[in-house]
């Protein structure tokens, strides 16, 4: 081969940007790269269709969007020569191709190894980063490599700072976008914040590049037919750049969906479920949001017999039950929907015609009946929500949060209250989930996160106040992993009743997961003879007085059973020194032992434990300083261990939602026994209401006054001892005011005695007050 048949090395041709290309660029990456970041926020879990979506569609804008319509916007800013249109810079098709799919795979892999749990390690970081920056890097110059009309060459020290800017920068976005998205902190615009800064890695890596690129010996014999021109790549980069600009729109229509819900629902009865997972993390959209739908949607303070819909109110004590009865409650469900879409047709109607206005239907004589209907359709749809059977969604917490709706800065300056008058109740349904069930909650599009990370987000958008909603939230984990329920084996319990204002009583009980009453456990799982004959001698003692006879020389009389009377011993001393002195002084032994459901731990653990009670009824301002104890009504904790009788409170439950469903007084038209689901249906099969025998009639409480009302087949008593949970049936006004409490209603057969009624009873035996009695403290030991 001659000289003359060598090619010509031609000089580098001259090259040019235009500014305007060059910030197109880097928006157009910014755009990717922000709408990658707002996919990865939602997602939750590696497994799940969802998941996937979200992965496949991130790895897509940020290598599609971010990356190749970032390279080639870019390159249109490149101007060879003078500009003439036939030596400017064509593209190979299949090329251009290949530099689009191998980002798009590789950071598939990037955002697979970062993961999605709630603290991203460093090495995983670390790993997506390195990643992310070589697909980076790898499109550029496989892009470059597409260019058909010239030969490109590339000053080694380019390449290097190019590649090392890509890394660095890709490597420090993720890791300030994952530390701000596991401390949920991570709002919009701290997103675009890393998005630009990823953008920032991309442009800088691209243009550093491009500086040490010289382009030389060009071949005018490419075929512009064949290639792909700077405009055609424009559109193409175009058009995808409008689809990421969708999806971000999509997004903002969201939030703005929810915020817009959000604002709507502090004025609303809301229904919402806190699920935890076995590490006691909750369970919230990627949004921070707790799964939630509206009861009803006017203030319930409007409808209700009561201003509030209270923990005392039969409606949602009703709720309790019904929230531990969810296999009764999802047979009749269909027809309580049913009825009420019949009642909305029928009310509807008649505002047509002009016979009610809407601010007439506001105020519903039987409203209780309505809660009833609407509070299971809405758990339902609340189940549907979260994809989960009716019967998992968990039971109903034993406070009702109220919601407030912030007033505005103007007003606020203006010197308004900070609180506007709409006002909002949140219930919650609680469970704590296995961790088969978080995993399966987690590929559905949940996520799981500390109590403490979620905690004030959560309270500007439910506008609950933050201490407030981070006690409740830490109780309600509580509350999902022990039910209020004790634990096989005896029991030495304290008894603590007080009055309240409203007529009602309150009983301290025990916060966390223990007991659900102040208590003590022996070791011994079962009482014997001997160990009754013992506790006998001490009917009626306070705890000092059962303290001095348990170690004197008459108890060590009682043979065989000194590690009982150790325990004894033991137990009075740890429950006494957790309670104030007057209350131990004023506290009286029952030696009858009583008989209480308990959770069953292991096959060998039987289904009751055994309670020794000591009990007293303190005065209205008796106080706890114990921080574990609290004071709850009696009503709820009477239906809440009521409800732990499982087999006895879901057949009466049954019979009542059968008795509501199929005597409402509001029905349009007769019910017929077809109308009613087959597991309802038995349930009325077989039970016949009867009257209450004249015995049933007298009035034995001395919670409130002794009035009572006879109506056919039920009995009205005001007292706590019976099933408070009945609704919308007749009721009195009492005398006392609007502070009087409540006429219960109570079906003659349907309720049964607890354990906390006998302890009831027993805060009424002789001597049992708050003030210590002198002359029973200084009795003689016997």
């Amino acid at each position: 081969m001659s000289n003359a048949d060598a090619p010509v090395e031609r000089a580098p041709i001259g090259v040019s940007y235009l500014a305007g290309f060059i910030f197109l660029s880097y928006v157009i990456s910014m755009m990717g790269c922000t709408t990658t970041l707002e996919l990865l926020h939602r997602r939750t879990a590696r497994a799940g269709l969802y998941n996937w979506y979200l992965l496949l569609t991130s790895s897509v804008a940020m290598g599609g969007v971010g990356i190749w319509c970032m390279h080639f916007i870019g390159n249109r800013a490149i101007v060879l020569g003078n500009g003439e249109s036939d030596i400017q810079i064509l593209y190979s098709v299949t090329f251009t191709g290949v530099s689009f799919v191998l980002p798009v795979i590789v950071l598939l892999a990037a955002f697979y190894a970062i993961g999605t749990s709630e603290k991203a390690g460093y090495i995983r970081i670390i790993t997506g980063g390195v990643l992310t920056g070589c697909s980076v890097c790898g499109m550029h110059y496989i892009g470059q490599l597409g260019i058909a009309n010239y030969q490109c060459s590339y000053r080694a020290a380019n390449v290097a700072a190019a590649a090392i800017i890509a890394v660095f920068a890709s490597t420090t976005a993720l890791s300030i976008f994952f530390r701000w998205r596991a401390t949920w902190t991570d709002s919009w615009w701290r997103r675009g914040i890393c998005g630009c800064l990823l953008a920032a890695a991309v442009s800088g890596m691209h243009w550093t590049a491009a500086v040490g690129t010289s382009y030389r010996n060009h071949d005018p014999s490419v075929n512009k037919g064949g290639q792909l021109s700077r405009t055609q790549t424009v559109i193409i980069c175009a058009v995808l750049a409008c689809a990421a600009c969708g999806v971000l729109s999509a997004c903002a229509v969201v939030a703005g969906g929810h915020r817009r819900k959000l604002r709507a629902q502090a004025q609303q009865l809301v229904l919402t479920c806190a699920f935890f997972d076995p590490e006691g993390r909750i369970m919230v959209t990627p949004h921070a949001l707790l799964p939630s739908r509206k009861i009803v949607d006017r203030y319930i303070g409007r409808t209700f017999n009561e201003d509030d819909l209270t923990r005392t109110h039969p409606a949602f004590l009703w709720a309790v039950r019904a929230s531990r009865n969810w296999k009764v409650v999802r047979d009749a469900v269909p027809l309580m929907r049913g009825r009420i879409e019949s009642d909305e047709a029928t009310l509807a109607h008649y505002i047509s015609k002009g016979v009610f206005t809407e601010q007439e239907t506001e105020l519903q004589p039987h409203f209780d009946d309505l809660f009833k209907r609407h509070f299971c359709v809405t758990a339902q749809d609340l189940a549907d929500e979260v994809r989960q059977p009716l019967q998992d969604m968990g039971i109903l917490y034993d406070h009702v949060l109220a919601t407030s709706t912030p007033s505005s800065r103007f007003s606020r300056a203006m010197g308004y209250s900070m609180i506007r008058a709409g006002k909002g109740q949140l219930l919650f349904t609680v469970r704590q989930l296995k961790k088969n069930e978080a995993s399966r909650m987690a590929a559905a599009g949940f996520r799981f996160t500390t109590i403490e990370n979620v905690t004030t987000i959560l309270s500007r958008r439910i506008h609950v106040p933050v201490l407030s909603l981070g006690t409740h939230l830490k109780d309600m984990r509580d509350y999902a992993s022990s039910h209020r329920i004790f634990e096989p084996g005896v029991h030495l319990i304290s008894f603590i009743m007080r009055p309240t204002i409203h007529d009602h009583f309150e009983v301290l009980t025990a916060k966390g997961t223990g007991n659900p009453l102040p208590s003590s456990t022996l070791s011994t799982k079962r009482l014997q003879i001997k160990h009754l004959e013992m506790i006998a001698h001490m009917e009626g003692w306070t705890m000092s007085t059962c303290l001095n006879w348990l170690k004197s020389d008459n108890a060590r009389a009682y043979k065989d059973i000194d590690e009982f009377r150790e325990q004894l011993i033991h137990a009075i001393t740890t429950l006494s020194s957790s309670l104030p002195p007057d209350v131990n002084l004023a506290s009286k032994f029952s030696a009858r032992p009583l008989i209480a459901p308990c959770r069953i731990n292991r096959i060998s653990d039987g289904q009751n434990c055994i309670l020794l009670p000591f009990c007293v009824v303190g005065s209205l301002d008796t106080q706890i300083s114990n921080t574990d104890y609290s004071f709850t009504p009696l009503r709820l904790f009477r239906v809440q261990q009521q409800t732990n009788d499982g087999l006895s409170e879901s057949d009466g439950f049954a019979k009542e939602l059968s008795e509501d469903l199929l005597y409402s007084k509001t029905r349009p038209t007769s019910s017929t026994d077809s109308d009613f689901p087959d597991s309802i249906r038995s349930k009325i099969r077989f039970w016949n209401p009867r009257k209450v025998p004249d015995s049933m009639l007298k009035t034995d409480s001395q919670e409130s006054l002794s009035e009572n009302t006879i109506t056919p087949e039920i009995m009205v008593r005001k007292e706590v001892k019976v099933d408070v949970a009945k609704l919308a049936e007749p009721t009195f006004e009492p005398s006392l005011g609007r502070h009087a409490s409540q006429t219960t209603v109570v079906a003659g057969e349907m309720a049964f005695n607890t354990y906390v009624d006998e302890l009831y009873n027993l805060c009424y035996s002789p001597g049992v007050r708050l003030r210590p009695d002198p002359a029973f403290s200084r009795k003689s030991i016997r």
